[in-house]
């Protein structure tokens, strides 16, 4: 990857993460910013990359990169159990005339997941501003695309549509309900038992 790449990686085999300098600079990281901003935006990648290390690729592998089950099994019957919920949690959901394969993005799906679910933890310790987290989290996915370019992502892309891993994923924290005051009936509404928390 190189410095100016709007991108991060997590890598099993020798359990590290590449953050490019890009990444250094607003929307999603700014010393001039408000804190629960940066959580938005840097704060949820880099929680998105330490999940990668447990998401459903990265539990295969142990902290020195072997392959290699350290889960009990009651563990890891549980979290196999949540993974197929998100998977059913994305799968269908349509952006424009697309649709998601939860399957097939379940890996990156856990991963945004996990950075949301640690920002907002980490914000909400803090006192911060949840709705600034949120908006943040969702301008830095902001994306224009034909038809077309949505169309190819559905087929081959590992990662879910832009405005799905914002939307999908904030349905899943409460925080979000009560930053936007969201209730029952409203559009971004989704029923509690329904809601996924991988982690």
């Amino acid at each position: 990857m190189s410095a100016i790449e709007a991108n991060a990686c997590y890598e099993p085999l020798s359990n590290d993460i590449t953050f490019p300098a890009l990444l250094l600079q607003k929307p999603f990281y700014d010393l001039q910013q408000d804190r629960a901003a940066n959580y938005g935006g840097f704060g949820t990648v880099v929680g998105h990359e330490i999940s990668h290390a447990f998401d459903n690729n990265g539990a295969q592998f142990d902290e020195l990169g072997n392959m290699k089950n350290w889960w009990t099994d009651e563990d890891y019957a549980e979290f196999n159990k949540r993974v197929k919920a998100e998977i059913k949690l994305f799968d269908g959901v349509e952006v424009g005339t697309s649709k998601i394969n939860g399957k097939l993005t379940v890996s990156e799906n856990i991963g945004d997941q996990g950075g949301l679910t640690v920002a907002v933890a980490a914000n909400k310790q803090e006192g911060g501003d949840a709705k600034a987290l949120f908006e943040n989290y969702a301008r830095f996915w902001g994306t224009n695309a034909k038809p077309e370019l949505w169309e190819l992502a559905a087929a081959l892309d590992v990662h879910a549509f832009p405005q799905a891993r914002v939307n999908v994923q904030a349905q899943c924290q409460e925080e979000f309900y009560q930053a936007f005051n969201v209730k029952e009936g409203d559009g971004m509404w989704l029923d509690p038992d329904k809601r996924v928390q991988v982690w």
